[in-house]
């Protein structure tokens, strides 16, 4: 049987070398405790994730180039273009 956290967690790990290994069984313990035997939904948050891109991005950067880097539509560039 899978165990989805531990994959989750594991991927977290390799992100953050940083935090200390009693951190990660804390973390762990605590999502058992309150979601054991439940499958939580995560969103992906994908405006988010695209917004953050964005930032990161040249402010002159075109809708196409955005787009392009993003995997979007061009329409949908535009829009989230004008949001900066």
């Amino acid at each position: 049987m899978a165990d989805d956290l531990r994959d989750i967690i594991d991927q977290a790990r390799r992100d953050c070398p940083e935090v200390p290994e009693h951190a990660w069984a804390n973390i762990e313990r605590s999502i058992r405790a309150n979601f054991g035997a439940s499958k939580p939904y995560i969103a992906a948050q994908r405006k988010r994730s695209h917004l953050e891109t964005l930032a990161e991005m040249d402010a002159n950067a075109s809708a196409e180039q955005i787009a392009q880097k993003l995997g979007i539509t061009v329409r949908y560039a535009r829009q989230i273009k004008k949001l900066r």
